[in-house]
């Protein structure tokens, strides 16, 4: 993709969650004695008949793409470069741009198209190349920048695989003449890979020109009508978009401290918590050094399920048993099917599997029940104001959760006080 190094790089949008730029990939050689490198074989090749001229104009269109007035103000490779000769490029170095030898790797003819440029200049021993000194680089200040987002669209319509830069500069050629094309990517989940959005942002040279392409009545790709937007209006309404999803976050998170506010004023009694049922597993067999981390990803990956379907870990590092709840009710019945030997390999230790069901569920479920109702209860009694226990409140060290007698002794106290 056109950017600070190779058009195959995505430029990072200010709206989305960032891109990262790739690096310029050198095209590898073979030095093996009486084997041809890959770019003398391309040369070869090419000397044997004379370059088209639509190939010519693909790689001047390139190296110009490289020296021009948006890639060359953060190309950080090309500057760093640029201060050791005067400017000057040794085409060794040209080659090892990846989209540069993706079109040719034929120096004679990479030389030949920037004849009719008039941009770059070719040194005496038609070994290096530089851009004209007598076309200064523009001062790159925020007035600089401001111009060219003026004169930059956004345009969404595009194919979302299959979709390269030098296919949408084929597109583009038709229309006023344009500095950059930036391809909109997304990244995975694993930020590993980035993906095409459909999207792009495109620069024109002038400002005319890109009213130009905005004035048009229509503008399609393979029969889709693009959606065409100024850049800048597109990043405003993002803007309002996203300040708006804060907002609703912000009411429904004090609609429901209103909520909880009117509850705790009440002396209503407790509704309790609905449970699924069929969604419990017990299981025993654990290793002393067997974490609940690890059943959860060993029991996740098993079954076939997220992590996040499960509810609730039973179980503390040392025991040898626990019990696993899950959020949809059945969950438990269907992850117990799949058990052929009722046993979970957990790194070195087996745990033997058991789906609670009947008496021994109901019982479990109600002890859950009314652990929950506590933990709710005693939040209910802090914002209510009474005070907190545990450092500077009268008790020594954090009380443990889920202990009904500790909670009874609480109350008993709060009634005496």
């Amino acid at each position: 993709m056109e950017n600070g190094k190779s058009e195959e790089k995505p430029l990072v949008a200010p709206e989305v969650k960032p891109v990262v730029e790739e690096k310029v990939e050198a095209m590898e050689t073979k030095e093996n004695v009486g084997e041809k490198a890959p770019e003398e074989a391309t040369e070869a090749a090419e000397n044997q008949e004379a370059a088209s001229p639509e190939l010519l104009e693909k790689i001047k269109s390139q190296i110009e793409f490289y020296f021009g007035n948006c890639n060359m103000q953060r190309d950080k490779f090309l500057i760093d470069q640029v201060k050791l000769d005067e400017g000057w490029i040794p085409m060794s170095i040209m080659l090892k741009f990846k989209a540069l030898a993706t079109i040719s790797q034929n120096v004679e003819t990479i030389l030949k198209a920037l004849e009719s440029s008039e941009l770059m200049e070719v040194s005496a021993d038609k070994k290096k190349i530089r851009r004209n000194p007598e076309k200064p680089l523009p001062v790159y200040d925020e007035a600089y920048k401001k111009a060219g987002e003026e004169r930059s669209v956004y345009c969404k319509g595009f194919p979302l695989q299959g979709t390269t830069v030098q296919i949408l500069k084929e597109f583009f050629k038709d229309f006023p003449s344009h500095e950059t094309i930036f391809m909109r990517r997304y990244p995975d989940k694993d930020k590993t890979q980035f993906f095409f959005k459909g999207s792009i942002f495109i620069q024109f040279e002038t400002l005319e020109g890109a009213k130009d392409f905005m004035a048009r009545e229509s503008v399609k790709y393979e029969d889709k009508e693009l959606i065409r937007k100024w850049k800048n209006d597109y990043l405003l309404e993002k803007k309002k978009e996203a300040e708006g999803r804060k907002n609703k976050r912000g009411e429904g998170k004090a609609k429901k401290t209103e909520k909880e506010e009117e509850t705790m004023e009440t002396d209503e009694p407790e509704d309790e918590f609905p449970l699924p049922t069929g969604a419990v597993l017990s299981f025993t067999g654990a290793g002393e050094g067997t974490l609940r981390e690890d059943i959860k990803a060993a029991l996740a990956k098993f079954a076939e399920i997220s992590p996040e379907e499960i509810a609730y870990m039973d179980y503390e590092k040392g025991n040898t048993g626990g019990k696993i709840r899950f959020r949809g009710a059945g969950t438990a019945t269907k992850v117990f099917k799949k058990f052929v030997d009722k046993q979970l390999t957990v790194k070195t230790s087996k745990l033997d599997v058991h789906l609670l069901e009947g008496e021994e569920e109901e019982e479990y479920l109600k002890k859950v029940k009314e652990q929950m109702n506590q933990k709710k209860q005693k939040i209910k009694n802090n914002k209510r104001g009474r005070p907190k226990r545990g450092r500077g409140g009268g008790a020594r060290g954090k009380k443990r959760g889920g202990s009904p007698l500790r909670d009874v002794s609480s109350k008993k106290a709060a009634k005496t006080s």
